[in-house]
């Protein structure tokens, strides 16, 4: 009996605590009042809205409630009730995207059953327009966006000039349409549209674009976005004004650039304006810009984990053929491969898998797709440009392994495992064109023609070169010491020989041409030699496990130059890729201390260190450099998510990953 008490008082403290004014609607169960409280409703279902939610319950058979009283409570803390005879109920005027907690009560003449609760969250149906442009023409512009759904049944397009932000214009378009033009506008300046689609329960969230009427375009950027420091090129159009003459620019402070063709960088965030002027038949004209200034290229920790953390751990950023977008791909639980615009910073989008990688990414140079393995046997992919799923394919195990590599038609990829399982697949397809073995995990891939060049971490120490269009063997031999895993190929600038690092601090290199090992683990540094990158002086730059940076020369490879950061322990330099511009200088990383990034000069002295934040994110993969700026990836430490972050630096790439800026790992 102490039990039932028990249970009875905690369900009345319950109602109690919904509202105190209710009390009066339920007899004092304490004090001795009817100690048999009344049965709750059954199977309580929520069915979310567009802004509204529909309840459902039952009640057993023989209970006949008289009332049914449902509370919940609103976003701003506020709480509500409905009372209802029936068994359903529709909650209305509900803010979508907030997860609302309904609470059923069955009240039976003067006394309540216990709480049932369930929980929805609201979500629009009123979806925003997609994809709207907006082109300029001779004193009007032509506006075209995607329908967002069958249930639009009309749009409002709203506009105003830059001049006069409050004199707004409004105009209705039929809800099958996809275009408008707006014609009467005045050329060389600002409009600013926003359209909203009208659905039966109302407008959706506006979609909004910029444009400038022009008789001719007036003027050129190289991007409407960039990061802190990077340039943008302006450009005036002098052919279709070649009677202009005192042409300047007018950028942020008062500072002035004469000419028609400039760059500037800007050294703060924020949306700045930039004033063309120019005279042209006798009058000043003007024309306003705008250039969004974000502080870095890419910044994103915001991925999915399946444990406390995940991050970039064996892989290297690598760029889409067009150098428009950057890819990476994290490794611990869950495989997110995720796209990145280079151009806005933005997320494109992310490709799961439920397993863990240890594979670097390479991207096809010819068709864009993008190819990565797991840790898990049979999960080798080819995603498209878009994010969607080519193929997969099943004949391999772990790819805990070297990267893999694109012919130079694009038409077959190859890769190898972590059993030592080499496979040439057709690109197209994802067929098996061809396998063979090197008997261990391979730890990186050169395509030379008809040839491929294949590195194994074993204990056979073997370097393998296969004839790429059937796989037969060339020729094997044995290091001294095997090649490090999951790193991968330097090449020369006559691609004549390939460089790679050795465990236990040895450098090797192999001759493309007659394949004899020329340099055979040459000792420089003491533990792991990872990924080495050429400079244009043909130096051969290393990160090393042992937490330093080696230098040495491109046909002895005798150590020339040390770099010790000081950290003193290993993984300094763990899984490192770096980079080298045209200058001579080096881009790496460090794994020991907190995201420790630093510039090299080509003898090795620094010139400049970073850190991103104080979270202990710490190098673990690698980097790449394009267009100036350095993306590095970091692993999560403490419990959270690495980091992926791309820097303005400066510079023009040499070298770097993989050969190319697909990292197809490709000479010819």
């Amino acid at each position: 009996m102490k039990r039932t008490i028990t249970h009875i008082l905690a369900a009345a403290a319950i109602v109690l605590a919904v509202s105190s004014c209710w009390r009066e609607e339920m007899k004092d169960l304490a004090m001795g009042g009817d100690l048999k409280l009344r049965h709750q409703v059954t199977d309580l279902a929520a069915v979310p809205g567009d802004g509204e939610v529909a309840l459902s319950w039952g009640v057993p058979e023989g209970w006949t409630p008289n009332l049914f009283i449902v509370t919940y409570s609103n976003p701003d803390q506020s709480s509500a009730r409905l009372e209802t005879e029936q068994t359903s109920l529709l909650v209305s005027d509900l803010q979508n995207g907030y997860k609302y907690t309904f609470n059923v009560q069955a009240k039976y003449d003067d006394v309540l059953s216990g709480v049932k609760a369930v929980s929805a969250t609201p979500l629009t149906s009123r979806i925003a327009v997609g994809k709207l442009k907006a082109d300029p023409m001779d004193g009007g512009v032509v506006l075209s966006w995607t329908k967002p759904s069958a249930t639009v049944q009309s749009y409002k397009i709203s506009y105003y000039m830059e001049d006069m932000p409050g004199d707004v214009k409004t105009v209705t378009v039929e809800g099958d349409k996809e275009s408008f033009a707006l014609d009467g506008l005045e050329n060389d300046k600002n409009y600013f549209f926003s359209i909203v689609g009208v659905y039966p329960k109302g407008d959706s969230e506006p979609a909004s674009v910029k444009a400038m009427p022009r008789s001719a375009l007036a003027f050129f950027l190289s991007r409407e976005k960039a990061a802190i420091n990077q340039p943008v090129r302006f450009q005036f159009n002098a052919e279709a004004y070649p009677t202009a003459s005192n042409i300047f620019w007018e950028f942020p402070g008062g500072e002035q650039k004469e000419g028609s063709d400039v760059e500037y960088a800007f050294g703060s965030t924020g949306d700045k304006q930039v004033i063309l002027h120019a005279t042209i038949g006798g009058a000043e004209k003007t024309w306003k810009m705008n250039v969004l200034i974000r502080e870095w290229v890419v910044m994103d920790n915001d991925f999915p984990a399946s444990a406390a953390y995940n991050g970039f751990k064996g892989t290297c950023p690598v760029f889409s053929p067009d150098a428009g977008t950057v890819y990476i791909i994290t490794f611990n639980g869950i495989t997110n491969l995720m796209a990145y615009d280079l151009e806005s910073g933005e997320k494109k989008w992310t490709f799961s898998v439920s397993h863990g990688s240890y594979n670097m990414l390479t991207v096809n140079p010819v068709t864009g797709d993008v190819y990565f393995g797991t840790t898990t046997a049979g999960d080798f992919f080819a995603v498209n440009p878009d994010g969607e799923q080519k193929w997969q394919f099943p004949g391999l195990g772990s790819m805990k392994s070297g990267a893999p590599a694109v012919s130079k038609d694009g038409q077959t990829v190859y890769a190898g495992d972590a059993t030592g399982k080499i496979v040439a697949i057709d690109a197209a397809t994802g067929a098996e064109k061809w396998n063979a073995s090197v008997g261990s995990a391979c730890a990186g891939i050169l395509v030379n023609g008809d040839e491929i060049l294949v590195g194994a971490y074993s204990a056979t120490n073997t370097i393998s070169f296969l004839k790429a269009s059937d796989g037969t063997a060339i020729k094997q031999m044995n290091c001294k010491a095997s090649m490090t895993d999951i790193s991968g190929f330097a090449v020369s600038a006559d691609l004549k020989t390939a460089y790679f690092g050795n465990t236990g601090g040895g450098v090797s290199a192999v001759s493309l041409d007659t394949h004899e090992i020329l340099v055979d683990c040459q000792s420089v540094g003491e533990n792991n030699m990872y990924e080495p990158v050429v400079a244009p002086n043909g130096d051969v730059f290393f990160g090393c496990k042992d937490s330093k940076c080696y230098l040495v020369d491109g046909k002895t490879m005798e150590k020339k130059a040390t770099f010790d950061p000081g950290i003193g322990a290993n993984n300094g330099f763990n899984y490192s890729h770096p980079a080298v511009d045209t200058d001579g200088n080096f881009y790496v990383s460090s794994g020991q201390i907190q995201n420790q990034n630093y510039i090299l000069d080509p003898a090795l002295n620094m010139k400049d260190s970073w850190q991103y934040d104080g979270s202990g994110n710490k190098q673990m993969g690698g980097n790449n450099y394009l267009d100036g700026v350095l993306y590095s990836a970091f692993i999560g430490a403490n419990g959270a998510n690495g980091l992926f972050v791309g820097k303005y630096v400066g510079g023009t790439r040499y070298n770097a990953h993989g050969i190319d800026i697909c990292g197809s790992c490709c000479i010819k």
